[in-house]
This record gives structure tokens, C-alpha cells and sequence, in this order.
């Protein structure tokens, strides 16, 4: 099978690097406080501006996107997969990996450098652009993508109606449910889920 697997969120836990990094920078900066904790998005979280999210990440995205982890187990998770025969594309609507600019391009191969220290196992990576909502259908659509995993709730829901999703389980997609979404909540889960759909 093709199956889709998610960066932010799903291979690395942003929502927790955000929760470690997010508090002390909009305190400091702005004296702010978290609105709620339970969102994806930084402007939910503190009901902040577009400026200010801009702020947060030209000064943490660097720093996210190179150092942050892989979750626990992803890396033999997509190697379980691969000795299976089934062939995993990193899907990702990553910020300026989509982008025909130096700032895209070097976002790209942060990326696939992240991947490799990583020991993520791929066939290939799709960037998605990431200010159009269903761009990660259409690109499902043209691999052939049978499965995606994935924990946004906006490429959930756009997912659900062409192919199976694995819903990594967190606080902000809590809502998702429907005949075609699988929820799990790790890669054990994950991976079990696969074995039986297929």
C-alpha cells in the first residue's frame, strides 16, 4: 500500500515543543498568557495576532525544524513499514517548503537532512502548499495514498472521503471521527491499524 505520513504533529510532537517554548516568549514579549492549551495553531492558543505568530516562529523555526525529535518510534515504525512492502511518502504542509524562493529552498533540505538524522525510512517527500486547506488531498490523490496519518483536523477531514486516515491521537483533533478515520495513539497503535486494514 501507499501510506502518507505526516511531519509536524505526527512525526515530531509540535504541539508540545509549542507548549515548552510559546509561554515564556509571549510572556516576555508581550506579557501573555496561554488562552487555552488544547489548540494546533499558536494564534488559537493565545488568541494572538499574525504578527505576532510571525514574531514567534522567525525566532523558534529553525530551531524546531532542525533540533526537535522524531516521536518515539517513528523511525521503526517507517522501517516496519518499508519491510512490509509498503511504500511511505512524507506528506507535510510545512511553512516555505512548497515556495520556489532561497527561504523554500532551504527549508527543503532542512527537512530532508531532518529525515535522514532521523533514520525516517520514505520512497519520497511531497510539499504541500500550506495556505491552501485540501492540498494534502490532492497530493493523496495523485500518489495513490491508501492510508495517511495525520493530525491536523483540517487534512483529516479533507482525507476521510478518498482514503483511510490514521488520526494521531491529540488534544486538538479530538473531534475527528468518521467510518473512514482510525484514531491511534502511538506508532504501536498505528501500525496495528494498518495490518488490519490491509
Amino acid at each position: 500500500m501507499n501510506i502518507g505520513i505526516d511531519i509536524d504533529g505526527v512525526l515530531t510532537d509540535i504541539h508540545a515543543f509549542n507548549l515548552k517554548h510559546a509561554p515564556p516568549y509571549f510572556k516576555r514579549k508581550w506579557g501573555m498568557e496561554v488562552v487555552d492549551e488544547t489548540p494546533y495553531d499558536i494564534r488559537d492558543m493565545f488568541k494572538c495576532t499574525n504578527a505576532q505568530w510571525f514574531s514567534y516562529w522567525r525566532k523558534h523555526l529553525i530551531k524546531y525544524a532542525t533540533h526537535e525529535p522524531a516521536r518515539k518510534g517513528a523511525n521503526d515504525f517507517t522501517i516496519r513499514l518499508h519491510e512490509d512492502g509498503h511504500e511511505v511518502y512524507v506528506i507535510s504542509k510545512r511553512v516555505f517548503t512548497y515556495k520556489k524562493t532561497p527561504m523554500g529552498k532551504l527549508m527543503r533540505r532542512i527537512v530532508r537532512k531532518w529525515l535522514r538524522k532521523n533514520e525516517i525510512k520514505y520512497k519520497s517527500v511531497i510539499f504541500c502548499d500550506n495556505s491552501i486547506p485540501d492540498s494534502k488531498k490532492t497530493a493523496c490523490i495523485k500518489n495513490k495514498i491508501e492510508i495517511m496519518i495525520d493530525d491536523e483536523p483540517i487534512n483529516i477531514n479533507a482525507i476521510a472521503p478518498i482514503a483511510k486516515v490514521i488520526c494521531y491521537d491529540t488534544t486538538y483533533n479530538r473531534q475527528c471521527e468518521g467510518e473512514n478515520i482510525h484514531r491511534a495513539k502511538n506508532y504501536e497503535e498505528a501500525y496495528k491499524i494498518i495490518k488490519e486494514i490491509q
